[in-house]
């Protein structure tokens, strides 16, 4: 039997070598004096993309749930429907968010009713992501090309507010077709906002991270090119290199999550503000692919041991419950 660091290597070497490039974010943006053209006639929503996003997201609902327009209401929210949306930030990103009210949810579907309230968040945003996503990742508005995604926040809920639970930056109602927060005007230069021991603290992560990626890096190219007991030092040292930019990008990654919680400071959060840096950076999406050589390289292995990937507690309970009440599988 192979071991795991066979099937990392094996990912490893099919995949390229993992450059840090700055990268798109619109955090760090100069303001415009205007909305998106492409999103917003003056500052209400255009009715083409109105349209679109409540298409797209019920035509996909309705094969799968009963009484959707019943149970969510959805929002645009972040920096491109805000006055950052003009900066060098790729295909735009534009976040829809999904209000669910759980109760109606429940009465709707009760074959889910045995799910709690975060289990069920889980459930609808990883069938989102697979299935959703990728239909929607070139989306056209006017003249310019977004990656569209649908994401519940689980304390997010169905009423005309309940956006404000996770303290977003701006938000628009694309149900109510009103603005729930109207994004802030902002300095000429959005980095002043952030206090010099912030970016203290940014900068030497970020160089922790560029030693991570580079050692991962040196060990990939030498476990291509040695035999022998140099081949197992490098595919040693590219395991451990692996788990240590996993480590730091699901950390990274969590703390953002957290930022837009209960407790959390939402857009201006620290959290947010270390995405988002790192982001622009590079690190954040160098770190973010050598976690997927990194989960891949796992699920080949739990495939070769176990004959499917294996699990954790959280997805077998969901499942479980579904099976017993018959409900969806996947």
């Amino acid at each position: 039997m192979e071991s795991s660091e066979f099937y990392l290597n094996r990912v490893a070497q099919a995949s390229p070598e993992i450059r840090v490039e700055p990268g798109h974010s619109g955090y760090f943006n100069a303001p415009d004096s205007r909305l998106d053209p492409n999103l917003f006639h003056g500052d209400v929503l255009r009715p083409e993309v109105r349209e679109g996003i409540i298409n797209r997201f019920y035509e996909y609902m309705q094969n799968r749930y009963r009484g959707a327009y019943n149970w969510s209401r959805l929002w645009l929210a972040g920096s491109g429907i805000s006055y950052q949306w003009a900066g060098d930030r790729g295909n735009g990103d534009l976040d829809v968010m999904v209000g669910v009210d759980p109760v109606t949810f429940r009465r709707s579907n009760p074959t889910m009713a045995g799910l709690s309230n975060a289990e069920l968040a889980d459930w609808i945003n990883a069938e989102l992501k697979r299935s959703l996503w990728p239909t929607t990742a070139e989306t056209r508005f006017g003249g310019k090309t977004y990656e569209l995604t649908f994401y519940w926040n689980v304390d997010t809920d169905a009423s005309p507010g309940g956006v404000k639970a996770i303290h977003p930056y701006a938000a628009y109602d694309v149900t109510g077709n009103t603005w729930t927060i109207r994004p802030p005007q902002l300095p000429a230069d959005p980095h002043s906002l952030y206090p010099a021991e912030w970016w203290k603290q940014i900068n030497a992560e970020a160089q922790r991270a560029n030693t991570i990626i580079g050692r991962y890096n040196d060990a990939r190219h030498r476990a291509a090119s040695t035999t022998g007991p140099g081949h197992v030092n490098a595919m040693t040292e590219l395991r451990i290199a692996a788990s240590q930019a996993a480590a730091l990008f699901d950390d990274i990654h969590k703390g953002r999550q957290a930022a837009f919680g209960p407790d959390g400071a939402g857009y201006g959060d620290w959290a947010n503000f270390r995405w988002q840096a790192h982001k622009s950076l590079g690190t954040g999406p160098a770190l973010a692919e050598i976690t997927s050589v990194a989960r891949s390289g796992r699920q080949e292995a739990d495939v070769a041991t176990y004959g499917s990937q294996v699990e954790d507690a959280a997805q077998a309970r969901v499942k479980a419950l579904l099976w017993a009440n018959r409900g969806i599988q996947r």
